[in-house]
């Protein structure tokens, strides 16, 4: 679309991460999601829904929720990040470094010190090592 000098909107980002998602590229999508924020483009709740819909037999993966959650993040809605990050859990879905990072970051960020280092201190107990530029 750039090469034909068609720059693309929240719709056409959303229709294509659509299409990737009923193909089960889960990751690609989530990547194309990085993209349109990227871009400057805030995410429409289509968006959101459309990455995490497994109503619709999506099955979204660590990197669909960490996706979403450094979105939430960013954007100063970190009870939405938390709420989420909870149902990544009840799903049995594990968080990684980029999903722990994200989140303690905001809490720093928002004054939440005492809840970061809990969070840092659970990251460590399951086994995930934090990283010197991340921290």
């Amino acid at each position: 679309m750039l090469k034909l000098g068609v720059e693309p909107d929240v719709v056409t980002f959303t229709t294509l991460i659509n299409g990737l998602c009923k193909q089960r590229k889960m990751s690609q999508a989530a990547s194309l999601f990085d993209e349109m924020i990227g871009t400057g483009y805030q995410p429409n709740l289509i968006a959101y829904s459309t990455i995490l819909n497994e109503e619709r037999g999506f099955k979204p993966d660590i990197v669909a929720y960490s996706t979403v959650i450094d979105c939430l993040c960013k954007k100063g809605s970190l009870n939405e990040a938390l709420d989420l990050f909870s149902e990544m859990m009840v799903k049995g879905i594990r968080p990684n470094i980029v999903t722990y990072s994200c989140l303690i970051h905001a809490m720093c960020n928002s004054g939440q010190q005492k809840q970061a280092t809990r969070l840092l201190n659970e990251m460590v107990d399951n086994n995930i090592s934090p990283k010197g530029n991340d921290f």
